[in-house]
């Protein structure tokens, strides 16, 4: 996310400042978000996208990646009960999707950390 931010903006030939006064934003935090420092809200995302001709759907899903990346840690049970709660909101993940794969690595991984450090 922090990247399409800085990329459309310099795209606008806007500095930090400029963008900041359009969008009423602390200039400290425009340079936040696009440093990775801070996430911005959702009500944020709305008006930076709007102002840097950003599909706003795109800038939604970067946004909610970045929260996840920074609130989740991945590991198999964090991965277990996404799935979980995606089968109760009735998404089903394939049983080959990358996700899948994922959890399984992952899960063969921490066995292997546990019998080496049991060795």
């Amino acid at each position: 996310m922090k990247d399409l931010l800085k990329n459309a903006r310099l795209n606008k030939k806007l500095g930090t400042r400029e963008l900041a006064a359009l969008v009423k934003i602390d200039p400290a935090l425009i340079s936040k978000f696009e440093s990775g420092q801070r996430i911005p809200t959702e009500k944020q995302i709305k008006i930076l996208s709007g102002q840097l001709e950003i599909d706003f759907n795109t800038l939604l899903v970067a946004w909610y990646k970045d929260k996840f990346y920074n609130q989740i840690d991945f590991n198999p049970q964090s991965i277990q009960a996404i799935t979980e709660v995606l089968s109760e909101k009735g998404i089903e993940l394939k049983a080959n999707s990358k996700e899948t794969q994922i959890a399984e690595i992952l899960s063969e991984i921490e066995n292997l950390k546990t019998k080496l450090n049991s060795i």
